[in-house]
């Protein structure tokens, strides 16, 4: 099976849609998309840090 994967090239196309992933994840388009989900996230650690 791991010979399968590796001589159809299984692999390679695991690692580009992760590293696509990873990209994604940090930028700003990104970020924006977590705190408009959900923006009661960082007031939270706030309070937790005031009190």
């Amino acid at each position: 099976m791991e010979l399968f994967m590796i001589k159809t090239g299984f692999y390679d196309k695991v690692t580009v849609l992760e590293s696509e992933k990873r990209a994604w994840e940090n930028s700003p388009e990104a970020q924006a998309m977590r705190e408009a989900l959900n923006p009661w996230r960082n007031h939270d650690a706030q309070e937790r840090k005031s009190s």
